[in-house]
């Protein structure tokens, strides 16, 4: 067992993938294993890999795979690429953010109230080899 861990997870919320081709990608994934395109846009696609069997499943959220043109320009402002989000409870939401900051490992924090159904949000930090992790809770007032 982990001594003073940050917060146990429950679920995969969704798997950031870098691609060469945006396009193929996304229609092998939608073809060949019928996964639905949640949001389209230039640089990146949402795939609904099935449901979320929790609280943010509950509220729209769904498991997903996420397609990133790996020759886009990166802005950390607006997105990770490379990652893994993790859904953690909402009550321990809180004391996730305190301790990544007592650590100094707390990148940024970002609300999820956009186009999407789902209100959320999300704790961004890296682990030992640089790969960004996101922990993302059900919050119905992110804004």
């Amino acid at each position: 067992m982990i001594r003073d861990m940050l917060a146990p997870v429950s679920n995969i919320a969704e798997v950031g993938l870098r691609v060469r081709d945006l396009a193929t990608m996304a229609a092998f994934y939608q073809e060949q294993l019928g996964m639905e395109i949640v949001l389209a846009e230039r640089h990146h696609v949402f795939l609904r890999v099935g449901d979320l069997p929790s609280p943010l499943g509950a509220v729209g959220h769904p498991q997903m795979l996420v397609l990133f043109d790996r020759e886009a320009a990166l802005d950390v402002a607006l997105t990770t690429l490379d990652h893994l989000a993790f859904e953690i409870a909402s009550e321990r939401y809180a004391a996730a953010r305190e301790r990544l900051q007592a650590r100094g490992m707390l990148e940024r924090e970002r609300a999820w109230p956009d186009r999407l159904a789902w209100r959320a949000r999300s704790l961004f930090f890296r682990d030992p080899e640089g790969n960004t992790i996101e922990l993302i809770a059900h919050d119905p007032d992110a804004a």
